[in-house]
């Protein structure tokens, strides 16, 4: 009987249903509701009731969760979505009310809340952003949710001053405590208005609902008004707090800006104290001169780095050296097939860059500087390229210590994990350049 009650669906677009819900979370985040139907949403429980303060996911904001109630009965609604006029609250289990049930529906207040925070800051962000960066700047999209926000738009990458400038002027604004306000107008009074953000790509109906801030409420004379169907707060002091998180590129001329509002915002700053604090303690520099000591701490590690090349370099050329005396012959053409131990792959690069200045034939170097880690290099000079190239030679002896490698003909670099095969390495190494050199 009760399969009998619930309608198998596949997706949302296909729910037929003639139970259109009264949306009143606007105003209420509680109110008694008739349970009229209920669908099966592929693995999901979903419950239409006649009246919902629940918001459905629509427009970048996150659909909200709550309580239904029936006596001592509760069922958990885990998210709220919307096909037409009819709202869907999936549940969290198979249970569910029976239709014709009279229920008591709880939304979940404290992450609704942190969702209006989070809703209402991205119109103040897109005011300021107008503010501070350009006028052109054009919403591309948004995610508004309990934990953090996003908010896409075009423009060129912003400067560390214009973030800076532009979480200062949201933060001002929501220290102005001004009032939120909305009203429903005709479209065709404020489609025209330049003031009034709004998607000109989308489909307004007859009516549509401004969101203002500032200004006298529901004028439309605040410093910023969009068209936007979401929940807000009734004052911008109640986002208490906004922090910026980051701004990058997400796609040619599009930015995306991450921040949070509220306690989120707080314990951001808070954690981001004790890191400065913890760093100011390991460098033994007071806070305020955190940047100095680093900068000092950077310039020293670039002369250490800087004197540790030249050493290395110094290193490389006695290296070099030693293998021009060892180097033999095969078909008139002088090589260098040999192991250098305790050597990575930009020791051995620094000794065949070496050898070019005082040797001209091909060189075949490997090293390791770990158990599972091997190095190989390949020079081969001009004269030698039409026979020999580096990039093949490694491309050939690199399996034989489990890698693989390649590159130009004049220099290639491989790497491998056997660290006990670079003996056969370099016999494969010397049986193909035989073979390639004609020599018998």
């Amino acid at each position: 009987a009760r399969a009998s009650q619930k309608k198998q669906v596949i997706e949302l677009s296909k729910i037929e249903t003639k139970g259109a819900t009264r949306f009143i979370g606007f105003d209420q985040k509680e109110s008694d509701a008739k349970v009229l139907e209920i669908v099966a949403l592929k693995n999901r429980m979903a419950v239409i009731l006649d009246v919902s303060p629940c918001y459905a996911e629509m427009g970048g904001q996150v659909g909200d969760r709550a309580i239904i109630a029936h006596g001592a009965n509760t069922w958990t609604i885990s998210d709220t979505r919307k096909t037409g006029d009819t709202w869907l609250h999936l549940l969290d289990s198979s249970d569910f009310p029976e239709p014709g049930t009279d229920v008591t529906v709880i939304i979940d207040r404290e992450r609704r809340l942190a969702i209006e925070r989070h809703h209402t800051v991205t119109h103040l962000l897109h005011w300021a952003i107008h503010e501070v960066v350009s006028r052109e700047a054009s919403q591309k999209g948004s995610f508004v949710g309990p934990d953090k926000l996003t908010f896409d738009f075009n423009s060129a990458p912003l400067t560390l001053s214009q973030v800076q400038d532009v979480e200062r002027l949201v933060n001002e604004r929501i220290l102005e405590n001004e009032a939120v306000s909305w009203i429903e107008v005709p479209y065709d009074e404020v489609k025209g208005r330049q003031e009034i953000q709004q998607f000109f790509g989308d489909k307004y109906g007859e009516h549509v609902r401004v969101v203002q801030i500032g200004g006298k409420p529901q004028a439309l004379d605040g410093y910023s008004m969009e068209l936007c169907g979401g929940t807000h707060v009734r004052s911008t002091g109640e986002i208490g707090l906004f922090r910026l998180l980051g701004e990058a590129a997400i796609a040619a001329g599009v930015r995306r800006i991450e921040a949070i509002t509220g306690l989120e915002a707080f314990s951001h700053a808070s954690l981001d104290g004790a890191r400065l604090i913890a760093i100011s303690t390991k460098l033994n520099a007071p806070l305020a001169d955190i940047e100095k000591k680093i900068n000092q701490l950077h310039e020293h590690t670039k002369s250490v780095e800087k004197a540790l090349h030249a050493a290395r370099q110094r290193e490389a050329s006695g290296l070099a050296s030693s293998l021009v005396s060892e180097a033999k012959t095969m078909a008139c053409v002088p090589v260098i097939v040999s192991e250098i131990p305790g050597a990575d792959g930009d020791q051995l690069q620094l000794i065949a860059d070496a050898l070019k200045s005082t040797f001209s034939g091909i060189v075949f170097l490997a090293g390791s500087n770990s158990p599972d880690s091997v190095a190989l290099v390949a020079s081969v000079a001009k004269d030698y390229q039409s026979k020999i190239q580096a990039g093949k030679l490694i491309a050939a002896v690199a399996p034989a210590v489990g890698g693989k490698g390649g590159g130009k003909p004049d220099n290639a670099r491989g790497g491998g994990k056997l660290p006990g095969k670079i003996s056969e390495a370099l016999s494969a190494a010397n049986t193909w350049l035989q073979e390639g050199l004609g020599q018998s």
